[in-house]
């Protein structure tokens, strides 16, 4: 018994077992022996040699002096050896594999199992001296072992770290990063995309997105160069364009301010101090406003033109789009009330009917006095059996409540006795009826244009420059009645850059004058207007325009016209002609040999209008009357004429151009 109450320990040694072993009570078969490795010579010949590690199973078993075995006898059974019992060969797959301690020390240095241990000298370190700079070591020192290196070796590998240069060529190393080349970067993407990619060596990102930019400029730079001045007009009345040139320009500015945004991050140095990060974003806040500013201006611009097209121009009422371009002509009638705070009422001072020749674009305007008296009305309609004669006052025959520019209140007055198309307002659909049966014509469509709002018109276009005449103009000086009281202002006299007010003033003066004259200050402004103010202008103030159209212009133009009179405005110029029912248009039927404006002849009036639209154009001459005329087939008497009127001789239009100087 030892101090630990174990049976048979020996000193120094594991103890022994009390009861017999498994082998001995059931033997089963030998188990093969595994052969012993043999040892290198080279171990054995050179002791200052360290010895490399042996298998962990055999290093980690306990090294114990081994004796001289004794021959057995018969009758002296041999002790079965203490070592490790060994698993059934077919049982040693299925059980699992035990973990054996890892070896101690350098290397192996356990005495083998049969064999005396020995003493391995120290070995005696080698000194070393240090290589000069850029001298390969000395090849006399002594190599180290395989577990030396092993040992020296990292436990775990070393992660491998992202080079910064990796786009940069081998053997060419990237200058360090810096605020102003981050800025430089940026800069460059703003002014051409994609450059400042390139300046990063980010070739094949910079080149895609020049290539992008380079396309987008040739493709524009085309359709502009080929399309013409029509082309742009028709696509600018287009609402569908202008929806998607509005978004396009949406998406083109997002990607622009994208790629300068990106290219910063990406320049941009680490590190920074808080003063330097705010200055790089102001910056790039700035580059980005640059670019945002122009795009988000074309685009307000796009989307206010298709705002204005789907407000002011929605159809309905007139000829159809198929309909109106497929006719020769075009009628439209314009009007120019005079609606105000000074005025109890509309009136319609300003009446005009302009034929429109679809194949050439020549283009025709038939002036109405205001002060046309027993304005004829179709056979059949409510103001024809209320006004059979002609529409006057029987009791006061020269009344001016009764004129042609009366037409329009007398509607609103009386809805009853106005026709309910082309337009819900009574009055202006009074006023299409009459003017439509005056002249001989079917209109297709009208434009009222408020001249309260023709003056914020033409501020909206910077004004115009005309001659106003040797004398100046009144502003104001005439009351609704006729009374006439002081000017409130004059516009001088000689060529005057006129601005919104002075422009309606020189429309509208009749004080010191007549209508007649006012008239033709009108037609000369139209076509004033007309000849100065470019596409160009338009699209300059058109914020202005567009304010002041869409209050003071009604129409019944559907959009689906508009491309096709914009086409004929580009290819034709704009000189118009003019024919105005005045006393200044000569009337044989007439005793002093004018036009009579107080009883009109309505069948003179409607042969005027088909000579004048049939007739060729006018010859670019001062003097505004031509040869007489082939006399047409007069068309049936109204019950306002007494006879048959004979042709004009000389009722030719006249050029604007050559009457307005």
């Amino acid at each position: 018994m030892d101090e630990y109450g174990v049976a048979g320990r020996r000193p120094g040694g594991p103890p022994q077992q009390p009861w017999p072993r498994r082998a001995e009570r059931d033997p089963g078969p030998a188990v093969p022996r595994r052969p012993r490795r043999a040892e290198p010579r080279a171990w054995i010949d050179d002791p200052t040699r360290p010895v490399p590690p042996r298998r962990p199973s055999e290093s980690s078993a306990p090294s114990t002096p081994s004796t001289p075995s004794t021959p057995s006898t018969p009758s002296a059974p041999r002790e079965p050896r203490r070592e490790p019992q060994r698993p059934d060969p077919a049982r040693r797959g299925a059980e699992p594999r035990r973990a054996t301690p890892p070896a101690t020390g350098r290397g192996r240095t356990d005495v083998p199992r049969n064999r005396p241990p020995r003493v391995e000298p120290p070995t005696r370190p080698v000194p070393r001296t240090p290589a000069p700079a850029g001298v390969a070591a000395a090849t006399t020192a002594v190599p180290m072992s395989k577990a030396t290196r092993a040992e020296e070796r990292p436990t775990s590998p070393p992660v491998p770290r992202r080079s910064v240069n990796r786009a940069t060529p081998r053997g060419r190393a990237r200058s360090p990063r810096t605020l102003g080349t981050a800025l430089l970067a940026t800069a460059a993407s703003t002014i051409i995309p994609g450059s400042g990619h390139l300046m990063l060596r980010r070739r094949q990102t910079g080149g895609l997105i020049l290539a992008v930019f380079v396309l987008a400029l040739a493709a524009i730079a085309i359709f502009g160069l080929t399309a013409g001045k029509t082309a742009l007009l028709e696509n600018a009345l287009s609402t569908r364009v202008l929806v998607i040139a509005s978004v396009g320009l949406v998406v083109a500015a997002l990607a622009w301010i994208t790629v300068i945004v990106r290219t910063y991050l990406i320049a941009r140095p680490r590190g920074l101090d808080v003063g330097r990060q705010i200055l790089g974003v102001g910056v790039v806040t700035v580059l980005c406003l640059g670019i945002a500013a122009p795009f988000g201006f074309a685009a307000n611009l796009a989307n206010s033109q298709r705002n204005l097209l789907d407000n002011l121009f929605t159809g309905g009422g007139g000829t159809s789009a198929a309909e109106a371009i497929a006719k020769p002509r075009l009628n439209v009638l314009l009007v120019g009330s005079d609606a105000g705070p000074d005025r109890t009422g509309a009136r319609t001072d300003t009446m005009m009917m302009a034929s429109i020749d679809t194949k050439s674009g020549r283009t025709t305007l038939f002036s109405l006095p205001r002060n046309i008296g027993y304005a004829q009305f179709p056979p059949g309609s409510p103001m024809a059996k209320q006004f059979p004669t002609g529409f006057h006052d029987k009791a006061d025959p020269l009344s001016g409540n009764y004129l042609l520019n009366a037409v329009y209140a007398w509607g609103l007055d009386h809805p009853t006795e106005a026709p309910d198309t082309p337009t819900s307002n009574k009055g202006l659909n009074l006023l299409h009826q009459t003017v439509a049966y005056m002249l001989g014509v079917d209109l297709d469509y009208y434009v009222e244009v408020n001249m309260a709002g023709f003056s914020s018109i033409i501020d909206a276009l910077g004004g115009v420059t005309i001659d106003v005449g040797p004398v100046p103009l009144p502003i104001g000086g005439v009351l609704p009645d006729g009374q006439h009281v002081k000017p409130d202002g004059y516009v001088p006299a000689g060529v005057q850059h006129l601005d919104g007010n002075q422009a309606l003033w020189f429309a509208r003066s009749r004080r010191d004058s007549d209508d007649y004259s006012r008239m033709g200050r009108q037609r000369c402004l139209l076509q004033t207007i007309l000849k100065q103010k470019s596409p160009t202008d338009v699209l300059t103030n058109f914020q202005g325009i567009a304010a002041a159209t869409t209050d003071s212009v009604a129409t019944n133009i559907p959009q689906e016209v508009l491309p096709q009179l914009a086409k004929l405005a580009g290819e034709q110029s704009v000189a118009l002609d003019s024919v105005a029912f005045d006393p200044n248009l000569p009337d044989p039927n007439e005793k002093d040999g004018k036009f009579n404006t107080s009883h009109v002849d309505v069948d003179y009036m409607r042969q005027v209008v088909q000579n004048a639209i049939t007739a060729p154009p006018p010859a670019a001459a001062p003097v505004p009357t031509v040869a007489p005329t082939t006399t047409p087939k007069a068309t049936k008497r109204t019950s306002a004429s007494a006879s048959a009127s004979a042709a004009p001789t000389s009722a030719a239009p006249e050029s604007l151009a050559a009457s307005c100087g």
